[in-house]
């Protein structure tokens, strides 16, 4: 069926996510996204002027996806700590639901491809980091640790579960083990409680 020209170019976003995710940029061919998507190639070229324009979206609105979930975790929490906790409540239902977009910002990280790809990875990540960065610009930090270096170490650890968490490791699939997690990177940036 015929759709309105931002219905299809939603519908190519869609369909090429789970095939980058797995392929990567270079793995994957503008047939195989046309297919995916259920349109020619000369319509996926209607909406994007090549596959590097078509995975710079697909990346976008991974971030997109991805800091709108963490928004909606840190919503209501005034303290560094209660976010930071918020946050790693959340992280398994984050990390389930945001795979494939995990998947396609890593992916592309650990590829080194071209300079314009790894220009729109560093922005992704960096625009992560910032939000992370600001979210914990609030009451609870420790003395000497700055926003900014917490927002982007918890970017790192963020980043790493959604590598390593998706393999099943037994230390990390280990009851308790999220808790003490969290535990140790509290102590690492939280103000030490009084009384």
């Amino acid at each position: 069926p015929r759709l309105p020209a931002t219905e299809r170019r939603d519908a190519i976003l869609r369909a090429a996510l789970p095939l980058f995710a797995v392929r990567g940029f270079e793995g994957t061919t503008t047939r195989e996204l046309a297919t995916a998507a259920g349109v020619t190639e000369p319509i996926l070229y209607r909406h994007f002027p090549g596959k590097a324009e078509l995975f710079a979206a697909v990346l976008g609105g991974a971030a997109d996806r991805v800091q709108a979930t963490l928004e909606a975790a840190i919503e209501g929490h005034a303290s560094a700590p209660a976010r930071m906790r918020a946050l790693a409540d959340g992280l398994e239902s984050l990390l389930s639901a945001h795979e494939d977009d995990f998947r396609v910002m890593n992916g592309a990280a650990a590829v080194h491809g071209s300079e314009e790809t790894v220009a729109q990875v560093r922005a992704a990540y960096a625009r992560l980091g910032r939000f992370l960065s600001k979210a914990l610009d609030a009451p609870g930090l420790r003395r000497g640790v700055s926003p900014e270096t917490a927002g982007h170490l918890l970017l790192e650890v963020g980043l790493g579960a959604a590598l390593v968490r998706p393999l099943g490791l037994a230390v990390v699939k280990r009851p308790g083990y999220g808790a003490e997690a969290m535990k140790l990177l509290l102590s690492a940036v939280a103000a030490p409680v009084k009384g």
